[in-house]
């Protein structure tokens, strides 16, 4: 396994603990976090041009605006950046629309640690080295 060493990852989920666990994880691999807990936050940190992520990890479900809100938002605005969606309440259909707006993963919850690492080894390694674009078709399915 390849570590995360300086990858920039934005967490955005509405669940502390959630947010603490994935920080936990992907600090351990050498990530540098940044988390939020709503998704107007997230969006500040998106549109902070200081602040550049490499990968976005949201939520589906939260309150007033969910993680298809993110997935289509940074689809358009950071077409760059991959982001993968999570979920407790997953479906064929919900996993399908993600796809659709420009995830570049989904996985349901609970998450199993190496799984959710080899799916962002994954989604990372996709990146053609210099290009903002990724490699293979937009919405693939890494895991």
């Amino acid at each position: 396994m390849t570590s995360l060493n300086g990858k920039s990852v934005l967490i955005i989920d509405d669940d502390a603990a959630m947010l603490r666990a994935l920080n936990k994880v992907l600090s351990g691999e050498g990530a540098v976090v940044t988390s939020s807990c709503w998704v107007g936050g997230a969006m500040e940190h998106l549109t902070n041009k200081a602040k550049q992520f490499d990968l976005i990890l949201t939520d589906l479900r939260m309150p007033f605006f969910g993680g298809r809100t993110i997935v289509g938002a940074v689809a358009v605005a950071f077409p760059q950046v991959p982001v993968i969606v999570l979920t407790a309440f997953g479906s064929p259909e919900l996993q399908a629309q993600c796809l659709r707006l420009g995830a570049a993963a989904f996985l349901e919850k609970p998450l199993d640690t190496p799984q959710l690492l080899a799916v962002i080894q994954g989604v990372l390694s996709s990146l053609r080295p210099g290009s903002t674009r990724r490699a293979g078709r937009r919405g693939e399915v890494i895991a």
